[in-house]
């Protein structure tokens, strides 16, 4: 994330920055705030077009189950 963060993420940073400066007292405040990066990356392991295959039978299955009804 780069850039200001959103404001509903302002009081888990802060209590975050205060938990960090509560278990290490040496560091400054700018030291505790996160720097706005993410510490890991996650990437999809399949393509969209995989992605969309499965979303549709995904749906299909679901809407079968509603037509069908109770059992």
């Amino acid at each position: 994330m780069t850039g200001p963060l959103p404001s509903v993420m302002y009081d888990g940073v802060i209590v975050g920055a205060l938990a960090r400066i509560g278990a290490e007292p040496g560091l400054t405040v700018t030291e505790a705030l996160p720097d706005g990066k993410p510490a890991v990356v996650y990437e999809p392991r399949i393509s969209a077009d995989e992605a969309a295959v499965r979303l549709a039978g995904f749906r299909r299955e679901v809407a079968g189950l509603v037509e069908r009804g109770p059992a």
